[in-house]
């Protein structure tokens, strides 16, 4: 008698202690947040946003799902990577990764490594390289970009645009102010002759280039400017 005495004693002590538990892990939870603790290499304007969308979360009432906090961060467009965890007693952690743009798409977003299309929370540098399509998607585009880039580079030449048209085809701008255009087919071919072109012939005259166009089967044609025009033209050449 004594021992089941006992056990429903003990038993009834267990049942307490958790519910109390319970009790102590649901006002825990459903403690109002007070503050938010944002880490990241952030922008002011990117740091703001993110603070919006946690107190977004908070006004909604004192309990703060933090999965759909997490996701709600994660699906802004320039955040690679986030992590969100509650700290005892009332605060909430945000740690957030960026995407860093790789160059400027059109004349209002950017592009990640991978041709991601993203809307900043701030314009970044004019000093990105603008790439700017008629028609060819964001990722074959900066795929063109990266090929072309390499192909040139060993050159001393910097891709600083690179257009699409309709008429024209692809237009590669450089950082000494040649354009050239190199059209819709073959352009790879097209823009090794330039390259072979401007080492032979128009390093060291940049300046008097107006533009060249390699769209030829066998050669590149340049636009000079007045003076190297005449000169070119005493020379018989």
């Amino acid at each position: 008698m004594v021992s089941r005495s006992l056990s429903v004693l003990t038993a009834f002590v267990l049942l307490v202690v958790t519910v109390e538990s319970g009790r102590a892990v649901w006002g825990y939870i459903t403690r109002p947040l007070d503050l938010v603790r944002v880490e990241g290499d952030l922008s002011d304007a990117e740091r703001t946003i993110v603070v919006a969308v946690v107190n977004e979360a908070m006004s909604k009432g004192d309990v703060v799902n933090i999965r759909d906090l997490h996701e709600k961060i994660v699906n802004i467009d320039w955040i690679r990577a986030v992590t969100v965890r509650r700290n005892w007693p009332n605060s909430v952690h945000v740690t957030v990764n960026r995407e860093l743009p790789t160059v400027r798409w059109g004349f209002d977003a950017f592009l990640n490594g991978k041709g991601d299309i993203l809307s900043m929370a701030e314009k970044y540098s004019l000093e990105l390289p603008l790439v700017n399509a008629l028609s060819t998607d964001s990722i074959s585009s900066l795929k063109a970009f990266k090929t072309f880039s390499a192909l040139v580079e060993r050159s001393g030449l910097r891709i600083v645009e690179l257009g699409e048209s309709s008429v024209a085809g692809w237009t590669v701008t450089f950082a000494n102010g040649i354009s050239v255009v190199v059209g819709k087919a073959d352009v790879l071919n097209r823009l090794k002759r330039f390259v072979y072109v401007y080492e032979e012939v128009l390093r060291g005259n940049e300046d008097h280039v107006v533009k060249a166009d390699a769209r030829y089967p066998s050669g590149v044609a340049i636009e000079w400017d007045g003076k190297m025009s005449t000169l070119v033209a005493s020379r018989g050449l």
